[in-house]
């Protein structure tokens, strides 16, 4: 972990010198923010948040150079980047409630502070991220014959994200796999096999291998579709 961190310090560095003052501030975000952090699973989530009133140039550029600084951790890197009102960049809703709630100032001590999504645009993001994201895979996944390392992380995922939809659902907020998986525990929704997702869960702390769920022949649509069948109740 002390080398994700350093290599993180080392990113908000290199975007400062690039950027200037046009910076306002970078943040760890994601799981290295709201914990659960995985070795094996988690991405390296980063966001920068800017002054100015125009999107700096060659951010593709000064992305890739970031990724380029340590080859292996830069594949796991993704930067989330924009101005408070988000009137450009790359900064989606749940990213912005995480960045709000969870985010980690690696320059100052200040806090994001901006205006937060509304109840209507955090589910419409939700429903929206279902649709084009999380279906598709599902899809895919399920009529896969067998699992290849490539697809351990998405099938994982796929297997807690109805744990990450229904908390995020009901709280509003981003959390952590962990978190969200004893909400469910707490609520017991109904149709969903907690038991696949917590074995899920074992997975991110390499307690349990992909392998394992994956001859259970699970149906990832169904699941999906029972998270869905809850919020969709709410």
């Amino acid at each position: 972990m002390n080398e994700i961190t350093d290599y993180v310090a080392s990113v908000a560095k290199f975007f400062k010198l690039q950027l200037g003052t046009s910076l306002t501030d970078v943040y760890k975000m994601g799981s290295l923010a709201h914990g659960g952090f995985s070795q094996i699973y988690s991405d390296i989530d980063i966001g920068l948040l800017f002054s100015s009133t125009n999107p700096p140039k060659e951010m593709d550029r000064m992305i890739s150079e970031a990724k380029q600084m340590e080859p292996e951790m830069g594949k796991r890197l993704s930067v989330f980047w924009a101005n408070p009102v988000y009137d450009w960049g790359r900064l989606p809703v749940l990213d912005r409630i995480d960045l709000l709630d969870h985010g980690v100032p690696l320059l100052t001590n200040n806090k994001a502070n901006f205006k937060r999504p509304d109840k209507a645009d955090i589910h419409r993001a939700l429903l929206e991220s279902v649709e084009k994201s999380w279906k598709p895979r599902a899809k895919e996944l399920s009529r896969l014959a067998e699992l290849e390392p490539k697809n351990y992380k998405p099938y994982v995922r796929s297997l807690l994200y109805p744990a990450r939809l229904i908390y995020s659902w009901d709280w509003l907020q981003i959390t952590s796999n962990d978190r969200a998986v004893e909400y469910l525990r707490e609520i017991k929704p109904p149709g969903l096999d907690l038991h696949l997702i917590e074995l899920a869960l074992e997975c991110r702390y390499d307690r349990c291998t992909p392998e394992n769920i994956f001859a259970k022949k699970v149906d990832l649509e169904s699941h999906l579709q029972n998270a869905i069948s809850y919020v969709s109740k709410k």
